[in-house]
């Protein structure tokens, strides 16, 4: 009988093996650093520079003042205009997706109201359960509001720039074409308006406005500055060229994988710098067994090495891997429990009200507190106030019924505490307050369950706002505390905060590109 021997890798062939794996591993450390480098550039530009968006004022200033007065038709009136087969189509960030309904003259349930006005016009713009769009019908005759085209889109545009800027006239407006994403509208948030119509304006900034074929607003704004700049900030830092970011899951691996890689580069970065360390060097010796560009990569790399690592591993949370951050909104049965409804809206509850909408508004949206119809004013400073539906007198909730029925929310466990909070903490806090995203004052409702819940109620509208476990407070930390440096204390103390981002940036640079050069040199060395 024979016996089969096994061959085993010879000197050399180990060797040739060896070989090629230090040669893949400086290849991946110079494409890495290369990586690193970049995203410490562009954070800093993305400190100053933000991505294109109609942020909060430009909403407010662009509106039109609510004016009702030629409503024929109230909310359950414009809602029974509304049937399934007006909202069979959804759209991506590449196409639209249509499923014609088996029963299209279905009535549909509103799941928000929200009353504006176009060209002059009153409107109710509704959002059905179950959908992502809204669609639009005119509060004056009933009509309903079809997908906008070039023509209404450059009113739109023509009469939001004037209001924005207070110009009796605007410039002259070019229309781009219907986009269904570029590089500026590449936010999920703007699905339920695609496809966007693109428009040019003739002013100093060059100006760009993108209007909802849905809903006919404006969306979306940039100018020439924004648009150069962030080639060199979200562009780049987000990994957010259009031709990938078109693929939401194709985006996010990459992202996991580079960032992946990126922290398991700095661990041994930082593992090699510490092996390499000479703790009880020979006299004449230095402790740092390098010189020239080498000894500066690893002097760069004990100071800014674990700062790097932190960065790139914060980062690579951002986009929730595994989804082990849970979901920071209350349930539908949690916020039922607010609402006094089991419907998001009763649209029957709401009669007209046209001529005690305060003269300042531009905007009101149908809510329920307790079994109560309210109508939620935007106003055009930005305040927000509430409205009985029924007598038009101005509501404020009672902050007694609010701990009331903040203990249902968790029924069966004790709450450890609740406070009144008029000033922001590490937990709930806003970088620009005056946007008015976190509103205050907030009760902070803890229960002492095993997931050590947290909610946050609005003291003034009665509106749940968020919750959070001890999962996602951990998440804040090692997410936005680790990687936008969100401590609230250093926020507070600009340019503190400025000062020490920016010095732990150019220094994560400089270890990253110097980490480039000795890669290069070693690689070359080695071919």
């Amino acid at each position: 009988m024979s016996v089969k021997r096994t061959r085993r890798m010879g000197p050399l062939q180990w060797k040739w093996w060896k070989r090629q794996i230090f040669l893949l591993h400086r290849w991946l450390g110079i494409v890495l650093c290369l990586f690193f480098a970049a995203w410490f550039v562009s954070g800093i530009f993305m400190m100053y520079v933000e991505y294109p968006q109609l942020d909060k004022q430009e909403r407010l200033s662009g509106a039109q003042a609510l004016n009702f007065s030629t409503a024929g038709i109230n909310a359950a009136e414009a809602v029974a205009k509304l049937s399934a087969a007006d909202y069979e189509c959804n759209a991506t960030l590449r196409e639209i997706l249509c499923s014609p309904s088996a029963s299209p003259a279905v009535p549909i349930i509103a799941e928000r109201v929200r009353l504006a006005m176009l060209l002059g016009r009153p409107v109710y713009y509704v959002k059905a359960l179950g959908t992502a769009r809204s669609r639009g019908v005119f509060a004056d005759n009933g009509e309903i509001l079809e997908i906008a085209n070039s023509t209404l889109g450059e009113r739109v545009s023509q009469n939001f720039y004037s209001r924005l800027h207070g110009n009796s006239i605007s410039p002259q407006v070019h229309f781009l074409g219907m986009v269904q994403t570029d590089q500026w509208t590449l936010s999920s948030s703007l699905n339920a308006h695609r496809p966007l119509l693109h428009f040019a304006l003739e002013d100093d900034k060059r100006t760009e406005l993108y209007v909802s074929s849905t809903t006919a607003e404006v969306v979306r704004d940039s100018s020439k500055n924004e648009r150069v700049l962030n080639y060199f900030a979200a562009v780049t830092h987000w990994l957010y060229p259009t031709v990938l970011r078109k693929f939401p899951n194709a985006w996010a691996w990459v992202v996991d994988i580079v960032a992946s890689l990126g922290v398991l580069l700095s661990i041994t970065g930082l593992w090699i710098g510490w092996l390499r360390w000479k703790r009880k060097p020979k006299p004449g010796k230095p402790a740092i067994p390098y010189k020239g560009i080498m000894r500066w990569h690893y002097i760069t790399g004990v100071l800014f090495g674990v700062v790097t690592l932190t960065w790139v591993f914060s980062g690579l949370l951002s986009i929730n891997p595994g989804k082990y951050n849970p979901s920071r909104s209350p349930n539908s049965e949690q916020r039922q429990l607010f609402t006094g409804t089991e419907q998001p809206v009763l649209v029957d509850a709401f009669p007209l009200l046209s001529p005690r909408f305060p003269k300042t508004a531009i905007s009101a949206e149908l809510v329920h507190f307790n079994g109560r119809a309210l109508y939620r004013i935007v106003n055009r400073n930005g305040r927000q106030q509430q409205l009985d539906a029924l007598t038009g007198e101005e509501f404020i909730a009672d902050v007694d019924v609010l701990k009331r029925l903040a203990r249902k929310l968790l029924p069966e466990e004790d709450i450890i505490n609740i406070d009144l909070m008029k000033n922001y903490d590490n937990y709930y806090f806003s970088r620009h307050p005056e946007r008015g995203g976190k509103p205050l004052p907030i009760l902070r409702v803890i229960f002492g369950d095993d997931d050590n819940t947290w909610f946050h109620i609005d003291s003034t509208s009665g509106e749940l706002l968020e919750k959070s476990t001890s999962v996602n407070r951990v998440y804040r930390w090692l997410y936005n505390g680790l990687h936008s440096w969100d401590i609230l204390w250093l926020w507070e103390r600009r340019p503190l905060w400025d000062i020490a981002v920016i010095c732990f940036s150019l220094g994560g640079f400089s270890l990253s590109l110097l980490g480039v050069v000795v890669g290069w040199r070693r690689l070359r060395q080695s071919v």
